[in-house]
């Protein structure tokens, strides 16, 4: 009897919080809803109401890891931050906080802090009021906002090369989208 072998590679990609958000992400803006608006069925403006809430929490998962990174590198160092962390405000983390932990502030009047800002105002209108519809448009542009808003937060904060999702990017790329700072909300 002749002996055979072989070998087998197996490999896979270790998903956290913000790549886990990411992929479902995608897979509602890539398979699961339609490419245009006059396509959609019922069940897919609450669909893309919800990929801009997730999309949104992209961005949260990158400034508040990114800060809670610098708060354990230093402890004792930020002891105001250290104790108001986990019941920080966004906002508050998105516009006081990195001057205050010794980086420069986002500047929210270029990109992709201009579309990560106005993604944080539409998200609380759906979220508080309710009252703000999401067109498919919107949906996408705001997951794509939200991952180059993921990748300057992070760079910024941490330096280059500490966002580290390329991988995830790979294996599942999106394609170019309008910044959300430029799309037209609906009347």
């Amino acid at each position: 009897m002749q002996q055979v072998t072989a070998s087998v590679s197996v490999g896979w990609l270790n998903l956290d919080a913000w790549s886990e958000t990411y992929v479902g992400g995608r897979w509602l803006s890539e398979v699961e809803l339609p490419k245009h608006q006059w396509e959609t069925q019922s069940h897919h403006n609450p669909l893309a109401n919800l990929l801009l809430i997730a999309s949104h929490n992209l961005v949260e998962i990158a400034l508040f890891g990114s800060i809670q990174k610098i708060l354990q590198a230093s402890p004792g160092k930020f002891p105001k931050h250290e104790k108001l962390f986990a019941k920080a405000r966004f906002v508050d983390v998105l516009i006081e906080w990195p001057k205050e932990l010794g980086h420069a502030a986002f500047d929210l009047s270029v990109e992709p802090y201009s579309s990560v800002d106005r993604l944080r105002e539409r998200r609380n209108q759906a979220i508080h009021f309710g009252s703000a519809l999401t067109t498919l448009e919107m949906a996408r542009s705001a997951l794509f906002s939200a991952v180059e808003g993921s990748k300057a937060i992070t760079g910024h904060l941490l330096g280059p090369g500490a966002f580290k999702y390329d991988a995830v990017l790979k294996k599942y790329p999106l394609g170019p989208q309008p910044m959300f700072s430029g799309v037209l909300f609906p009347n």
